[in-house]
């Protein structure tokens, strides 16, 4: 009984290449010592200690064959469900191993990039295991030497689930075996290992004896053949050769053999055979004929390939993160599928070029955001092929002018060299001035205010105030203007807040809404408004005098805005605690304590203004035992953690809240070791945080570190050395780990900066949220501080250039 091929769910090379691998191996008739092997691995599979097998043999020995008729006769078991990935022609590289992988394993998911699709295979099919109410799954992969080296194997199979098999078919001796045992990440002591005995040629099947009579064309045609990481087509084969495909084949039809108007050896162990026969000059021939070809076929799909096997210098992969490579891949099966998968390598490689120079850095983001955009763009519909061709539109882009204007601005912020610093700072102004929303380009402008110096500064100020002059909103038009005062000349400043605050006093707002704003006055604005508030009505008023007064800090301004704050309070104003909060940090004693008496009043909300209220009351002498009482536990020991700096005894506040702490039930301990981290680290006392976080999880550990080490400059280098293992232990699971140190990173070890610059890419490109550029995920403006430690100003200047550039590429 002939089994049929199953029906592959993946791109139609993948699909190909199985279906010509399964029509070679699986109607082979086997001889006797491999129907014992077969028999043997029949026994294994009844075995459920040993998930793992490794069949290996000499190049001669028909391990394929043999994995091929397992996978036959267990897919006449209905208890079975038999997979069999062929490594070889057309399923070489990774990312075709990968694509067939999930068309078997998850023909139900959607799409995605190569090592998310790994993940999910590995996380939620592989280690899962399978529901009782389905088959048992085996798993046959086939001449793995012939892949170009897969990182990402052990991830994938160090820990598969009940009633998982797993069997690998590798050429070589016992030795042999076992190395490939490790390199896939089986268990040793679960694996069983199974030899073949050597086998002879087929009197017409010799490859040395058929190279050795082959005519010129026909050895030409085997040394393209052999070095060819896909099938080649007819006419790719007569391009190279400058003939038909009879002429080329004349002698040596027991090697090759064609399916689908493709060609290829008929068995892996053919195709070494022939390889290690080839001198240098015929395989660097081959080669140069294969790449030569049309660049939409064969080059396409295979150049990364082959300028990684010859160790190309970086910049030649620079070619492959253009759009004509892009274009190139969408009009083949495999659509973006294969691009981004050129871009994973292409990043890897730049991340691992990182130490030697900064255009390592630029290539490394390029390959990031166009991975980022293109994912963007891919429509997912749902279909049975999870990899197959998807439909590309140009509907959204990148990301809009203002994350490129926010992206540009922050790695322009962190350079210091002039010349490269004023062309980013150009380029962002480009982007902000192409901002369609007029209060997101005043937002901008004000941002590329705060990061140039003089006149220039001054100048993207009156740029941000002329953007929100124009915003339709009357009330946000003067909230807007508010903001900006901070940035414009003084002179220009105080003109822009009068006329905020009048129009709000005209019917636009509530005045006192300024409050809000009053963080960003210079003192010459908030000077120059105080007249001004004090003729506004009612709350505004009071309102807008404590702002001010917080701005000042003149004791008798405080005194009079305390006053007038007293005199229009109103039970559960939440307006006027957030004023009164904003006060407390410079209020006098008597103030400070009449502040207290009227805490009560916002109900629940008035442990916030207690918790405000205790450190400046221990700053100015009073111990405030009695406030502290009020608070619960979590809240009193952040209060006394706030009152360290200014304690007259901080010992024994630290004393009390460590009793506090180890007090705590386990699950808080935690938290309220987190709210105390930053006080102990500004006072010197890392150490004893250090102590209280031993106990705690790695997680817990790593999070108490990051807190020390922001927080206590002095210890920052020896701090971020302890927690960088931590995070790069997290890794790719949880990104976000090493995103929390990276403002840190100048403290990095420089041998592992370039690996975590790495993993946050990864999580950069693959970001569904369209964050590449600036967002609540990773962000290349959250990496900033690393590409700065790992390039400097060079690296900032080119990922810089890299954002306009790739923008361009997506308008």
């Amino acid at each position: 009984m002939t089994t049929p091929p199953p029906q592959l769910l993946a791109p139609a090379p993948v699909e190909r290449a199985c279906r010509s691998a399964w029509d070679e191996t699986s109607r082979t008739t086997l001889d006797p010592s491999e129907q014992t092997a077969l028999a043997a691995l029949g026994r294994w599979l009844e075995e459920p200690a040993r998930p793992y097998a490794i069949l290996h043999g000499p190049r001669s020995s028909r391990r394929a064959v043999v994995a091929a008729h397992l996978v036959r006769a267990s897919q006449e078991n209905p208890a079975w469900n038999t997979q069999i990935a062929p490594i070889g022609p057309d399923l070489r590289l990774e990312r075709d191993l990968v694509a067939l992988l999930v068309s078997r394993l998850l023909s139900a998911y959607g799409g995605g990039a190569p090592r998310r699709m790994r993940m999910r295979i590995g996380e939620e099919h592989l280690r899962v295991g399978l529901a009782q109410t389905t088959p048992s799954l085996l798993l046959a992969i086939t001449d793995v030497e012939e892949a170009e080296p897969l990182v990402s194997w052990p991830a994938l199979f160090s820990a598969v689930g009940p009633r998982i098999k797993v069997l690998a078919t590798v050429e070589g001796d016992d030795a042999a075996a076992r190395a490939w045992i490790q390199r896939l990440g089986f268990d040793p002591a679960r694996t069983r290992v199974h030899p073949l005995p050597a086998r002879r040629w087929p009197a017409l099947g010799d490859p040395a004896k058929l190279l050795a009579a082959a005519g010129a064309v026909p050895a030409r045609l085997l040394g393209l053949l052999a070095c060819a990481f896909g099938r080649l087509r007819e006419d790719e084969i007569t391009t190279s050769l400058g003939t038909s495909i009879e002429g080329a084949l004349a002698g040596i039809e027991p090697l090759v053999a064609a399916f689908e108007g493709t060609y290829a050896f008929r068995s892996n162990a053919a195709r070494r055979e022939v390889e290690e026969r080839l001198d240098h000059g015929a395989r660097d021939a081959s080669i140069r004929r294969l790449l030569s070809l049309p660049p939409d076929g064969y080059p396409c799909a295979y150049v990364r390939a082959h300028l990684e096997q010859t160790a190309a210098p970086l910049q030649a992969f620079a070619a492959l993160v253009t759009e004509e490579h892009l274009a190139r891949w969408m009009a083949r099966p495999e659509a973006y599928l294969g691009f981004v998968a050129d871009l994973e390598r292409v990043r890897r490689r730049a991340v691992e070029a990182l130490p030697m120079g900064h255009e390592a850095a630029a290539l490394a983001v390029r390959a990031a955001l166009v991975e980022a955009s293109v994912r963007w763009y891919a429509l997912r519909e749902d279909h049975d092929a999870p990899v197959g061709v998807e439909a590309f539109a140009r509907k959204t882009p990148i990301a809009d002018e203002r994350d490129q204007a926010r992206a540009l601005t922050a790695l322009g912020a962190a350079m210091t060299a002039d010349p490269a610093r004023a062309e980013v700072i150009a380029w962002a102004a480009n982007a902000a001035r192409r901002i369609p929303d007029v209060e997101l380009r005043g937002d901008a402008f004000l941002s590329l205010a705060g990061v140039v110096e003089g006149e220039a500064g001054y100048a993207f100020a009156r740029e941000a105030l002329a953007a929100f002059r124009a915003v339709e909103n009357a009330e946000d038009r003067a909230h807007q203007m508010l903001v900006a005062t901070g940035r414009l000349p003084p002179e220009e400043g105080v003109t822009a807040a009068r006329e905020a605050l009048r129009s709000l006093r005209d019917g636009a707002g509530d005045p006192g809404d300024a409050d809000c704003f009053a963080k960003h006055f210079p003192r010459a604005v908030a000077e120059a408004l105080w007249p001004d508030a004090e003729a506004l009505p009612g709350p505004a008023r009071a309102r807008v005098l404590a702002a001010l007064a917080g701005v000042l800090g003149d004791p008798e301004r405080v005194r009079a805005a305390f006053v007038a704050v007293e005199q229009h309070l109103e039970p559960y104003d939440l307006d006027m605690h957030w004023t009164l909060k904003q006060l407390v940090p410079v209020l006098d004693a008597p103030e400070a304590r009449r502040a207290a008496a009227l805490a009560p009043r916002f109900g629940e909300q008035a442990a916030e203004l207690f918790e405000e209220l205790i450190p400046r009351l221990i700053a100015l002498g009073d111990p405030a035992e009695d406030v502290l009482e009020v608070l619960p536990e979590a809240a009193r020991v952040r209060a006394l953690a706030r009152s360290l700096p200014f304690a007259a005894e901080p010992a024994r506040l630290r004393a009390r809240i460590d009793e506090a702490i180890q007090n705590a039930e386990p699950r808080e301990r935690g938290w309220m070791l987190f709210d105390v981290c930053p006080w102990f680290a500004a006072t010197g006392h890392s150490d004893a945080m250090l102590t209280a976080a031993a106990p705690l999880s790695d997680g817990a550990r790593l999070t108490a570190l990051g807190i020390l080490a922001r927080h206590d400059p002095a210890r920052a280098p020896e701090l971020v050395r302890q927690a960088f293992p931590l995070a790069l232990h997290f890794g790719a699971d949880e990104p976000d780990r090493l995103l929390d140190l990276v403002p840190l990173a100048r403290h990095f070890p420089a041998e592992g900066a370039a690996t975590a610059l790495g993993i946050l890419l990864d999580a950069l490109a693959g970001d569904y949220r369209h964050a590449a550029l600036a967002g609540d995920g990773v962000s290349l403006v959250k990496l900033v501080p690393l590409i700065a430690a790992l390039a400097g100003d060079d690296g900032l200047s080119g990922a810089a250039r890299e954002v306009v550039q790739v923008a361009a590429w997506f308008p």
